[in-house]
């Protein structure tokens, strides 16, 4: 005997659409991370009736939510981990007149002002191809209708928020300050010093690092005949999970090299060695911002006798396809680049390894900055910084930009900026759809 079960799901249409005010310019104002450049989302969300009728409302939450995802390998394929983080929540973004002895309003449309800062360690929306890893923000909106809790239907819509931080441009002074780092042998017999020129660099530029090893000369009992055998550099890109679904930490080697030696006796004055590396780079948008960069060439059709047109191979577009990307992933950030984030933080950092004869082998690692952004385009980029810098001195005044940058917590940024906040409009019942009233 076979026994069948149905069961069915109601489904409810919802009377309203939600969706954000059409304009050509991003959402996204100032630039993350420069705290002068008051950075922030800006717009305008709009709520209508879908068939021109009124609808009930309650109320109106707004959040910013922050979704980080990674690929886990498992043994039949990948699982996907994921894990998100309120950013910014605002629960009473709209609700009903509070002079109403009503828990609703009847409306045929509301328009509400979004104003909400973006904090100074935000974590850049970006995708890294190594590990599937993926950053992403979300502005989400919770609408609440009905005439009691009884009717009452809650409704939510998201729209993804493409954020960029200018934060660590190579161009920047502190990132153009060489490093050197010394490291000793275990035994105390060697020292290792590693310069590094630059500690932040982008898509196409040049690393370069030189690697000096010599005998530790404020050691009294180094051996003779202390040999160099070979030295290998190696840029490496660092999954850190701080979940129990991701490993607690994962490298990808991206670039190794290494220069052998025979018999290469080490002494005081020590044995140095330069590597240059052509950072990787995944897509070609950071190209726009080069100055010489050659027009395509374009051959000449051959036109036969007969009329026929022959495309010479060379004419035919090579364009490099990538993946679809998830919505709110910027074209310049689809490869791995510095980041710290709740779930997971991507880092770079390089290896140099020394192997000796008769002395411990030695290792030495130096953390650095990737950038989405190459020195090239940061040119054209800080040009764009300091404008939005005194375009935002000149919205908000020169003392509240001094007194914002400087706020220590996300809150006290929230208080400041709600100063700034425009009142709800609504549309009602008892005027013409292109009138509208302000409430407080």
């Amino acid at each position: 005997m076979l026994f069948q079960t149905s069961s069915s799901t109601e489904t409810v249409e919802c009377p309203i659409t939600v969706r954000l005010e059409a304009n050509s310019s991003s959402i996204v104002k100032g630039c993350p991370g420069i705290p002068r450049s008051i950075p922030r989302i800006e717009t305008t969300i709009n709520i209508r009736s879908i068939n021109e009728k009124p609808f009930l409302i309650r109320s109106v939450t707004i959040k910013l939510m922050t979704i980080q995802k990674v690929n886990v390998p498992t043994k039949f394929g990948t699982n996907e981990a994921f894990k998100e983080f309120k950013i910014y929540e605002d629960p009473l973004t709209y609700h009903h007149p509070p002079t109403s002895k009503k828990f609703y309003q009847e409306l045929h449309g509301l328009d509400i002002p979004v104003l909400i800062p973006i904090p100074k360690d935000i974590t850049p929306s970006g995708y890294s191809p190594t590990f599937g890893a993926t950053t992403m923000h979300n502005l989400v909106v919770f609408v609440s209708l009905g005439s009691d809790v009884a009717s009452e239907l809650n409704f939510r819509d998201s729209f993804p928020v493409d954020i960029k931080t200018y934060d660590t441009l190579p161009i920047y002074r502190q990132y153009n300050e060489p490093i050197l780092e010394t490291c000793c042998s275990s035994d105390n017999q060697v020292v290792v010093d590693v310069a590094v020129p630059v500690t932040s660099i982008g898509p196409d530029d040049d690393l370069k690092v030189v690697a000096t090893v010599k005998t530790n000369s404020a050691n009294n009992k180094v051996k003779k005949n202390l040999m160099l055998r070979s030295v290998t550099f190696q840029v490496k890109e660092v999954l850190e999970g701080f979940d129990g679904g991701l490993p607690p930490k994962k490298e990808v080697k991206i670039h190794t090299e290494t220069q052998l030696y025979e018999s290469k006796e080490l002494n005081s004055q020590g044995v140095s060695q330069a590597f240059s590396l052509k950072f990787p780079y995944e897509n070609d948008y950071l190209e726009l911002f080069e100055q010489n960069h050659p027009p395509p060439i374009i051959e000449k059709e051959v036109e036969q006798d007969f009329s026929t047109t022959i495309i010479e191979s060379i004419n035919i577009s090579k364009l490099k396809t990538i993946d679809k990307l998830p919505e709110g992933v910027p074209v310049s950030h689809i490869q791995g680049f510095t980041l710290s984030g709740g779930f997971y933080s991507l880092w770079f950092e390089i290896v140099i390894k020394v192997k000796l004869s008769h002395a411990k082998d030695t290792t030495v690692h130096i953390p650095i900055i990737i950038c989405p952004f190459n020195k090239e385009s940061s040119k054209y980029l800080l040009q764009w910084i300091m404008q939005q810098c005194e375009i935002a001195k000149e919205l908000f005044g020169k003392e509240f930009n001094r007194v914002y940058a400087s706020a220590t917590s996300y809150s006290d940024m929230i208080k400041l900026i709600n100063q700034y906040r425009k009142p709800p409009i609504i549309y009602t019942t008892r005027v013409n759809n292109s009138d509208h009233l302000y409430i407080d």
